[in-house]
């Protein structure tokens, strides 16, 4: 029997290479290839922070990112949850009724309570 060294699919010593990922087999005695190709990462998002100005750390909320979509302004949130951090994403119900035009509206808005904007900010730029 010949192993694929990249799915781990076993086949008979006839096949030479693995139907599903075309990768050459080797016999079950052998050892496996070294590594797998390797996986590109994914590319990280990168946000724009501007610092607060003192009007803005009396508010009870600040915008800490602007995101392109919901979806990516909830993942932020979620990620300022998970840390600790209260997020609140106030474009949100508008959004969900009228997302198809985000040309109009600009981008969703994700924000914090200004003392909790330099420790979000940090949580956001570890992601």
């Amino acid at each position: 029997m010949k192993t694929c060294s990249y799915c781990g699919a076993e086949y008979p010593d006839d096949i030479a290479a693995c139907p599903i990922d075309q990768t050459p087999l080797a016999d079950g005695s052998a050892a496996p290839a070294a590594d797998s190709p390797p996986v590109p990462e994914p590319p990280r998002a990168e946000y724009e922070f501007a610092p607060l100005t003192a009007e803005q750390r009396q508010q009870d909320l600040v915008t800490l990112v602007r995101c392109a979509t919901l979806v990516a302004a909830d993942m932020v949130a979620s990620r300022l949850r998970a840390a600790g951090i209260e997020a609140f994403i106030p474009d949100e119900n508008l959004m969900q009724s009228i997302g198809f035009n985000l040309n109009t509206f600009g981008y969703v808005r994700v924000q914090v309570a200004p003392e909790d904007y330099e420790t979000a900010r940090s949580v956001i730029s570890e992601c």
